[in-house]
This record gives structure tokens, C-alpha cells and sequence, in this order.
């Protein structure tokens, strides 16, 4: 007897069972690749937090570091730019009393403003008895002082003096100090340009009369020779300083008309300057600018 398969009872219930495993098969398949994504997606969101964790703690370290070695730098070039003043003055007073005492005023000046948290130490720069020597060496230049702050770098021609001293006086105030005019006719000095004049006691009965000739225009073409020679933006400031000798008697009377050039006299009128003006300023130069111009300064003059 001829059964069709198709028919036959035993294959139909192969078949259902067979179905059956085949829908099991791929209900268990699906489910189971969910799940794996899901420990995927679980295992991928995990690998990038600890990822992101420890990114954010080593750039704190990084950055921890880095703050470190800033302090231990500034640190270093604090020490030893106090050094490298006290240095300099301890040799300024083997060539000069009158400009180590003037040097020692501004480091004196300086500490007290760092103290003070008025300025960083970085922001001022002191350097004393240096040069600026010519192409040809043949008309050197020293400066007494100069002083790199951010606002501005000033040039200081120190003068230890004492007695009475007449400053930029020319023919015009011949008329107000009459007797003047016959000192510049027994110097042979140029009756329109103006003169520094002192006059000193000499001994319980004589008076004598010093000139510093040129004085002014020396100050003012050494500071503008300097801004050349180092491409600066901004003008150099000259200031004339008189250091009265030993606080003794003396006094001080300024006829000069010249506005590009400062006249200061003694220790307080010099802090005063620089307190006023120099650190209320707007910034001309940065920490780094005063480094580089300094070190060039330096090299130039070895």
C-alpha cells in the first residue's frame, strides 16, 4: 500500500518537532545576541569611563607638575637674580661709593614693593655699571643704572654730590642769578645750551665751582643710542639723580626746561618717582621682554 510522505503521520511529527527546534533555535539566537550587545554596549560605556578617568587624573597630575616645576623655576631665578643684585653691588662699591648707594637704594626699593605684593620680582630689573660700546669701541657709553619694569625701562646718570647745585641753568636766567654769567664766560661754556653747576666749600675762606658740561644731552643721546642699538618700541627714560653726599648741606635748584628728561634728588624723592609713575603705567613689555633685554645687555657689555 502506497502512503504519500507528505501524508504520512510519523514525517509530519518529524517535522513538527524539527519546526519546533528550528523556532527555539532562532528565538534562543536573537536572544541571546541581545544580550551580548548589551555586554558589549555595557563593556564599551565602562572602557571609556575608565579611559576618561584616568585621561582626567593624569592631566591633573600633568598639570600638578607642571605648577610644580613653574614654582620651582621662578623660585630659581628669584634666588639667583638676588644673588646676581647683591653681587653687583658688592662690586659697585669697589668702583663707585656714590652708585653702590644709588644701586642699593632701587634693591632696597625693589624688595620693599615685592614685599609689599605691589610687583612680582620678575617685573624689575636692576642692572648697574654696564656698557654700550660703539662699532668701533671708540665711544663707549656707561650707564649708571638702568631699571627694566614692564611699564617702561629707565636710565639713571647717578650723581654723588654735595653743596649747592644750579641744574639746566643757561642765559635765560642770567638776569634772575646775575652772577652765573660770569662762571660760564670762566668755563667757556655755551651760554644757550644748559649747564650743571655746584658750587662747594672748599676750605673756611674759598668756594669751588664744578660743572658737569653736557650732562643733559649725554643722558638723553645714551638712552636713545640704547633704544636703537636693541630695536626697542618705546623711548628709554632718562633721569639725572643726585645723591646728596653723606645727607650733608646742600640744596638743589633745577632751571631745566627739557620735559623728556627727570631730575630727582635723594633717596626719597627716587622711591617717590617710581611709586608714582612707573608701576601705575600701561604695559610696554612682558616678563620675557626684560629677560631677553637684559641678558642681551649683559652679554654686550662682557
Amino acid at each position: 500500500m502506497n502512503t504519500d510522505i507528505f501524508t504520512d503521520p510519523i514525517f509530519i511529527a518529524v517535522a513538527a518537532v524539527l519546526l519546533i527546534i528550528a523556532i527555539w533555535f532562532l528565538v534562543y539566537y536573537f536572544k541571546h545576541r541581545n544580550e551580548v550587545k548589551t555586554v558589549e554596549q555595557t563593556y564599551s560605556k565602562e572602557k571609556e569611563s575608565l579611559v576618561e578617568k584616568y585621561t582626567s587624573e593624569h592631566e591633573e597630575e600633568r598639570l600638578e607638575h607642571k605648577k610644580e616645576m613653574s614654582a620651582l623655576n621662578e623660585k630659581y631665578y628669584n634666588d639667583t637674580t638676588l644673588l646676581d643684585n647683591k653681587l653687583s653691588s658688592l662690586h659697585q662699591f669697589t668702583v663707585d661709593k656714590g652708585e653702590y648707594l644709588t644701586d642699593l637704594s632701587l634693591i632696597q626699593l625693589k624688595d620693599k614693593l615685592v614685599k609689599d605684593e605691589k610687583i612680582r620680582e620678575t617685573d624689575m630689573i636692576i642692572l648697574s655699571n654696564i656698557y654700550l660700546p660703539s662699532r668701533n669701541y671708540t665711544n663707549t657709553r656707561k650707564i649708571d643704572h638702568l631699571v627694566l619694569t614692564r611699564t617702561g625701562i629707565y636710565l639713571i646718570d647717578s650723581k654723588y654730590w654735595s653743596g649747592h647745585i644750579l641744574h639746566g641753568i643757561n642765559e635765560n636766567q642770567f638776569e634772575e642769578v646775575p652772577y652765573v654769567e660770569s662762571f660760564f664766560d670762566l668755563l667757556d661754556l655755551d651760554k644757550q645750551k644748559e649747564q650743571t653747576l655746584i658750587f662747594e666749600k672748599a676750605d673756611s675762606e674759598n668756594v669751588s665751582v664744578n660743572h658737569y658740561n653736557g650732562i643733559i644731552d649725554e643722558t638723553k643721546v645714551t638712552a636713545e643710542k640704547l633704544k636703537n642699538k636693541f630695536k626697542l618700541q618705546y623711548d628709554i627714560v632718562p633721569i639725572i639723580y643726585f645723591n646728596p653726599k653723606d645727607n650733608g648741606n646742600y640744596s638743589i635748584t633745577n632751571y631745566s626746561e627739557d620735559p623728556s628728561i627727570r631730575v630727582l634728588v635723594g633717596q626719597e624723592d627716587l622711591e617717590a618717582f617710581f611709586l608714582k609713575y612707573v608701576f601705575h603705567g600701561r604695559f610696554q613689555y612682558t616678563v620675557k621682554d626684560l629677560d631677553e633685554i637684559a641678558n642681551a645687555l649683559l652679554d654686550q657689555s662682557l
